[in-house]
């Protein structure tokens, strides 16, 4: 009988707190299982700028063909009268009728550098306010090319004339 009356006793101790109990609230090893990154999603296309600037954008490249052909055309004859001049004093007639050659052909290159500017101020336009720049932006290289090319020749024949 003796246990019978220590039995309540003894559930009762267990019962009691004996110390504080632990937090609920969650610890780091829960937090970091619980991470999770946002949903991938794929934004929408920029829209294509305007078709006045597209229309624009071609202009300008004609521009820069235009320009760069009339550079080829005269190339040939800039070359021949830079070959005469090869050797000769500056200040010498063959010598200046070289550099007067070799500046015209520099203005063809200008006339296409204006029109690649342009074609610069539209593809800064575009793509700050968020327009698809690809199509300008083939333009653009299409043009800047052109006038790579433009730009090793007149190195080219300004090395040849100097030596």
């Amino acid at each position: 009988m003796l246990f019978v009356g220590a039995a309540p006793l003894a559930l009762g101790a267990c019962a009691t707190p004996t110390g504080e109990y632990p937090s609920l609230a969650q610890r780091e090893i829960e937090r970091a299982g619980m991470v999770m990154s946002p949903p991938q999603t794929i934004p929408a296309p920029p829209p294509s700028p305007a078709e006045p600037v597209l229309s624009q954008a071609q202009e300008l490249v004609e521009s820069v063909r235009t320009a760069h052909n009339a550079f080829l055309a005269g190339e040939s004859a800039v070359r021949s009268q830079v070959a005469a001049a090869r050797g000769a004093s500056a200040g010498s007639d063959a010598w200046a009728l070289a550099e007067v050659a070799l500046a015209g052909l520099s203005t063809q290159r200008s006339r296409a550098m204006v029109a690649l500017a342009d074609l610069d101020r539209l593809f800064i336009a575009a793509s700050t306010s968020g327009e698809s720049i690809e199509t300008i932006g083939d333009a653009r290289s299409e043009a800047a090319g052109m006038v790579a090319a433009q730009d090793a020749v007149l190195s080219e024949l300004s090395a040849q004339l100097a030596s």
